[in-house]
Parts: C-alpha cells; sequence; structure tokens
C-alpha cells in the first residue's frame, strides 16, 4: 500500500505560536480567530499525552531592534512596536496549553537554541523565522526520538504551520492537520495540503480513535481501488443481492464517484484497507453516504462509526445542505449509528436500491 501512513506509536503534535501576543485579542498582534482553536487545542494536548505522545511547543521571540525579525516584520520591530519581546507575557505560551509544571522555561535558553522539557513530555522550543525546522535542532531532536508522523496545529496557517508542513515534508516525516486546531484555514489551502499527501483529521474524535486503535480514516487513493470492490462485495454477498448500480459503481469508482466531486473514505489498519465509505454526489446536489462496509473481523470496533463521522464532516466541509443514505431494517446496528449521529428517516425514493426499506438524512 502507499508508504505515507502515520504511525500512532512514533506520532508527535507540533503546535505552532501560541503565544498570548498572537493568540489573545489583547495581544500586540492577534491574529484573527486564534482565540476560538484554543478550546480545541486543550482537546488536543489532551489526546497526545493521555496516550504518552510527546507535544512541543514551537515559540517566536523577536528582539527588540528586530534583528531576529523576518525583513517584513524587521522595521516594525525595530521602532518600538514590541511583538512577543522576549521575558513579556505577550511572549508567554497560552496557560491553558501547557502541562502544570513548577518549571519555568527562559526566554534567554531558548533564544541559545536549548530544548526545554516542561512536564513529562512537552518541550518548548525557539524558531527564528516561519518554519519550525529553519535554523533550529527541531529535526534531530524528533529523530532521536524516533519520531516519523507529525500532527501540526497553532497559529497561523497561511505563515508558520503551512511553512512547518512544507519543511516536514522536504524532510519525509508523515502529516496530518487539524483544521479545527489551526487558525487561518482556508478550504484552498485544504485541498493544497491533501494534494502533497498530509492527512485531514475534520475531527478529534478521530485523533483519539486513531492513538486508541490504529485505526486511520483517510481519503482515497489508486493503490485502494480493488480494496474498495473487495471490501464492499463481500459485504453485499453476505446480506443482499449485487445490483446492477453496485457492479458499476464499485468496478469504476474514480468515474461513479470521485470525477462528479465525491469522496471515498477507506479505514486502515497497518496500512491494509479494513473498511470504507463513499459520498455520492446526486442529481439535486445532495450527497449520498453509501458503500460504507468494514470487514468482518474488524466489525464492533467502533470503524464503522468513526467512517460515518468523517464523511459528516467531509459533507460539511464540501459545503451540502443535506447528506442521504439508504438501508435496511434488517440492519439495526447501523441504523442505531445513523441515529446517534443526528440522521431522521424520511420517505424512501424506492426507484433508488431494490433492497432498500429505509431512508435517513441528516441536514445541516
Amino acid at each position: 500500500m502507499t508508504n505515507n501512513n502515520l504511525e500512532q506509536d512514533k506520532s508527535a503534535l507540533l503546535i505552532i505560536d501560541m503565544q498570548y501576543d498572537f493568540a489573545s485579542p489583547q495581544g500586540q498582534a492577534y491574529v484573527h480567530g486564534t482565540e476560538e482553536i484554543i478550546p480545541h487545542l486543550v482537546s488536543l494536548t489532551r489526546i497526545f499525552r493521555k496516550y504518552g505522545r510527546p507535544v512541543f511547543h514551537i515559540m517566536r521571540l523577536y528582539y527588540p531592534d528586530g534583528s531576529n525579525a523576518e525583513l517584513c516584520r524587521r522595521a516594525l520591530i525595530s521602532s518600538g512596536k514590541q511583538i512577543v519581546a522576549p521575558d513579556s507575557q505577550g511572549a508567554e505560551i497560552i496557560d491553558e496549553l501547557l502541562p502544570e509544571t513548577d518549571s519555568p522555561y527562559a526566554h534567554d535558553e531558548l533564544l541559545k537554541g536549548k530544548v526545554i522539557r516542561c512536564g513529562d513530555n512537552d518541550y518548548i522550543l525557539y524558531k527564528p523565522r516561519w518554519g519550525a525546522f529553519y535554523n533550529t535542532t527541531l529535526h534531530d531532536v524528533l529523530q532521536s526520538n524516533g519520531i516519523t508522523s507529525l500532527f501540526v496545529a497553532g497559529c497561523n496557517f497561511p505563515n508558520c504551520p503551512r511553512t512547518t508542513m512544507y519543511e516536514a515534508s522536504e524532510r519525509d516525516y508523515k502529516l496530518a492537520m487539524i483544521p479545527s486546531a489551526i487558525s487561518g484555514v482556508y478550504d484552498r489551502g485544504l485541498e493544497e495540503m491533501q494534494n502533497i499527501g498530509i492527512h485531514i483529521f475534520d475531527d478529534l474524535a478521530l485523533v483519539d480513535f486513531f492513538f486508541k486503535s490504529g485505526t486511520l480514516i483517510t481519503d482515497y487513493h489508486p493503490v485502494y481501488k480493488d480494496a474498495f470492490k473487495t471490501l464492499n462485495m463481500a459485504w453485499l454477498n453476505q446480506y443482499f443481492d449485487i445490483e446492477p448500480v453496485d457492479e458499476y459503481v464499485l468496478s469504476n469508482p474514480e468515474e461513479a464517484i470521485l470525477k462528479n466531486g465525491g469522496k471515498i473514505l477507506f479505514a486502515l489498519k497497518g496500512g491494509q484497507p479494513i473498511g470504507t465509505a463513499a459520498l455520492k454526489k446526486m442529481d439535486d446536489g445532495r450527497l449520498e453516504l453509501t458503500k460504507m462496509t468494514v470487514h468482518e473481523n474488524h466489525r464492533g470496533c467502533g470503524i464503522g462509526k468513526m467512517l460515518c463521522t468523517q464523511a459528516i464532516s467531509v459533507s460539511k466541509r464540501l459545503g451540502v445542505k443535506e447528506l442521504v443514505l439508504f438501508s435496511h431494517t434488517r440492519l439495526a446496528d447501523a441504523l442505531n449509528i445513523y441515529r446517534k449521529l443526528g440522521f431522521n428517516e424520511t420517505e424512501i425514493d424506492k426507484t433508488k436500491y431494490k433492497r432498500a426499506d429505509v431512508m435517513m438524512k441528516l441536514t445541516f
């Protein structure tokens, strides 16, 4: 399969520039929308600490003369504007994001390039430019700790997190980002990040599930095409007859689903596809959640719920007004999942599938 799959036991979280001057509306250089991501970042750090994975807080510090600032900010800083100035309150990392510890971190030590440990598994590191790898020891520290996979969050996507992800990609790290925990995210940027192999976690529950089970919910890749058909054929043969529309969609997923702007998701464990779900565009602009199944050896582990959770998040990101699905009353477990996630039964379109006797919808 692909060699870009995240490794749960070799993962670390990078939190970029979450300092009061950038993250607080009262800060000297507040970045719009950053205060709103703090609760999501707090939850994200708790997940990493729960599973014993390291958290790296990457921060900026500008000398009063601007000598260590980017050219575009140097004149502003040297003219007297104090932004994340060493030993200022504005330069401090947001309190909620740090673990409880009696060990303070000294700005002068950070400016010398020292990596300061904070708590059991948190680290603080100063960076002199946009990217966290530029003229820092971050790569060496990550390598010495066996880290191959990085989750990136913080402030502010177009500048420092984005640059950091490109730098990490250049160094062959496997990457993920969490849009709800990054300020300044926009749709085109998400698409561009996906195009360079970065995994998008739209829901923090999927991050927790990844560390708990080792199961990664990810997007379609051509190497998974056969698995899409194999997994669904096994499920259909177990419960129903295979209809002509099934044969066409499962044999031609790129044409039948992706070409028209749909999406196909996979659940991977050990890099192997063990579940899948698709979002197929309907003629009226709605999306249909379809072809969702999990390998029989992995059912009952919450994978179906996570596939459905990601499908809902992707549907919202695509801006659709309604997500529909077709099912059958004999699939009681699946119907319970749908109801818990907000789907409601509606009058069924009997022309869609012969086997379906239940239609449900979720309105956004």
